[in-house]
């Protein structure tokens, strides 16, 4: 459930966002609307370093120990792991699917189903609620079944599995006439997408000891951002040269081969155990 309020972060903010930002450009015109977004940054470090101070040793507190230096010999350990290359795939073919959403629903909105800017803001924060029920659902369902003596690893997988049923949505999204069918479609397609997501960002932590756990972690994110960055660029492609609907196809589908490396390259042993024991490395 920790992961699941972190990752609800994004989806709290897209929700935000999809309410303030036009408004502020119809009111105040683009440029304030992306200082405005800029600016919020600032926020963030400001709040963050207010809450989260450097933490000052008290005198006589006995030294921690060290972490482990992360050698070479210990990222050729991780990196011939089966284990790391699920999480990194997983992340590297389910988070484009988040940004596609993110960066294309308000321009679907308008150019195929013909959304002012502000019939825009009055729905595109829907589907980014959804999203964050998505990521509670997952964890929560993938911890009732542990607390029920399931298997780590077997919990994991049938969220994934089952989360992949949901985001097909995103396929008939793209074909119904009625443009609210459309917005519930993708609602229900980012519902599974935020429970998966759940899952994948939990993984590192299941599988690895806690030494690995943010490179394995920073691993995945940057499979995942150079996907999406490709990913982008090629959905503008789909769409000039086809339609949304290829676009929303591809998206759909993606998750499916991200749960296929998911059972396929974690299987028994470490972290298969409801006391979510680690491998060693």
């Amino acid at each position: 459930m920790a992961v699941a309020i972190f990752d609800s972060g994004s989806s709290i903010g897209g929700a935000i966002a999809a309410l303030c930002i036009p408004w502020i450009a119809l009111r105040f015109g683009w440029r304030t609307a992306f200082a405005f977004s800029g600016l919020l940054g600032f926020g963030w470090l400001v709040w963050w370093l207010l809450v989260c101070p450097p933490v000052k040793r008290a005198a006589g507190v006995e030294k921690r120990q060290a972490p482990v230096q992360q050698t070479f010999r210990l990222w050729v350990q991780m990196l011939g792991k089966r284990e790391t290359w699920a999480i990194v795939i997983g992340r590297s073919l389910t988070d484009p699917v988040w940004w596609f959403y993110v960066f294309w629903l308000p321009q679907y909105l308008s150019d195929t189903r013909g959304f002012s800017l502000e019939k825009i803001s009055l729905f595109a924060w829907i589907p980014f609620v959804a999203a964050d029920a998505g990521n509670f659902a997952g964890g929560y369902i993938s911890g009732l079944m542990i607390r029920r003596g399931m298997a780590v690893m077997r919990a994991r997988k049938v969220v994934c599995v089952v989360s992949c049923i949901p985001m097909l949505a995103g396929i008939p999204a793209a074909t119904v006439q009625s443009p609210f069918w459309a917005l519930a479609l993708i609602c229900l397609a980012l519902f599974g997408y935020a429970a998966w997501s759940t899952m994948g960002l939990t993984l590192p932590s299941d599988l690895f000891p806690p030494e690995v756990v943010a490179s394995v972690t920073g691993l995945s994110g940057l499979g995942a951002g150079a996907v999406s960055t490709v990913f982008t660029l090629l959905i503008g492609a789909l769409v000039d040269r086809f339609s949304y609907t290829t676009a929303f196809v591809v998206a759909g589908t993606m998750p499916l081969l991200a749960t296929a490396a998911v059972l396929l390259l974690i299987r028994g042993g470490a972290g298969t155990q409801s006391t979510g024991a680690k491998m060693d490395l």
